[in-house]
């Protein structure tokens, strides 16, 4: 029986400018270059870049407005990487700020076919969507940068998944990987592979591989990691993205790791799909879940069932019981 593989190809690309352009084009080069055969005449079979990758990460200011920067799905980054994908017959799925046809931004991620074609995301009432629209939008520092996506984006409505190449992949862009209800969700519909495309930065990075590889041992996936990397000034912000673009094993295990802080890099890996179900026999996590204790969590966020309150500490002035 011939076994399930997928090629895949990470392109870390990063140091971006206000020449959106310039930017298309040096990340056309990337790609190209990425999507070239290896010492063995391989070539891959799905491209992945990382988030908003066709602008500078923007959401470090509320001072310039950047919608003008939004595009729509199809527009001229899907056409660009449309044409790539025909040109060098493999699919990519790369970050981009995008405008619907209401007028409204998302931070999504499109995957595009060997043929060109926009492939549809399907969420779990049955719908299509062209991107999947990020989750989870961060509005904090991040160690010394302040962030605000709430400013720049609608989050997305729900999960999504899409198929190609015989298997199902799910997507979490950058903050949405921080919720384990993501992966969980992504499993239950199905997903054997996890997109998670990155624009990382601060503090995060002493953590970034670990935390991936606690979500793939708890959802028994592959993990395509893009990150951006490198330093980028934007709205008189530098800011150095911290790369480790990564691929990660259904059981936990880094397959393959790029440098840290380095835009331009490129990281090839082949994934073995069986791994998957065979590791989901092994350790058969779906089957010891608690669906009870889901609806608890459930409730508990959204505040139907409260928590007794915590105990007040005694004051200075109490006496004290003998």
């Amino acid at each position: 029986m011939t076994s399930r593989t997928l090629d895949v190809a990470i392109v870390q690309a990063g140091e971006l400018t206000e020449d959106l352009l310039g930017n298309l084009a040096g990340l056309a080069a990337l790609v190209r270059a990425a999507a070239a055969p290896d010492g063995d005449g391989t070539t891959p079979d799905l491209v992945v870049l990382p988030e908003l990758i066709t602008t500078p990460y923007f959401c470090t200011s509320h001072e310039v407005d950047r919608t003008s920067w939004a595009e729509t799905i199809p527009g001229d980054a899907t056409d660009l990487f449309g044409a790539l994908a025909r040109e060098l017959g493999c699919a990519i799925a790369f970050g981009v700020f995008e405008r619907t046809a209401h007028d409204v931004t998302h931070n999504s991620v499109v995957m595009i076919d060997a043929t060109g074609e926009i492939l549809s995301w399907r969420t779990p009432d049955g719908g299509t969507l062209p991107a999947y629209r990020k989750l989870s939008l961060p509005a904090s520092k991040v160690g010394d940068v302040d962030v605000d996506e709430k400013y720049h984006f609608a989050p997305g409505q729900a999960p999504a998944t899409v198929d190609a190449f015989g298997t199902r992949f799910g997507c979490v862009i950058c903050y949405d990987r921080t919720f384990p209800e993501n992966w969980a969700v992504a499993r239950a519909l199905g997903a054997e592979v996890m997109l998670a495309i990155v624009s990382s930065l601060g503090t995060r990075e002493d953590l970034f591989l670990a935390e991936l590889q606690t979500r793939a041992l708890e959802s028994q996936m592959w993990i395509v990691a893009a990150n951006r990397a490198g330093p980028e000034t934007l709205n008189r912000v530098t800011v150095d993205y911290f790369g480790l673009s990564c691929v990660i094993a259904p059981n936990g295990a880094i397959a393959a790791q790029a440098p840290a802080h380095r835009a331009g890099e490129t990281l090839r890996f082949t994934l073995d799909l069986d791994a998957v179900p065979t590791q989901r026999a092994a350790f058969p996590l779906t089957r010891d879940r608690r669906p009870d204790v889901l609806r608890l969590l459930a409730d508990l966020t959204a505040g139907t069932v409260r928590p007794a309150p915590l105990p007040r500490p005694a004051s200075a002035t109490t006496e004290v019981l003998r």
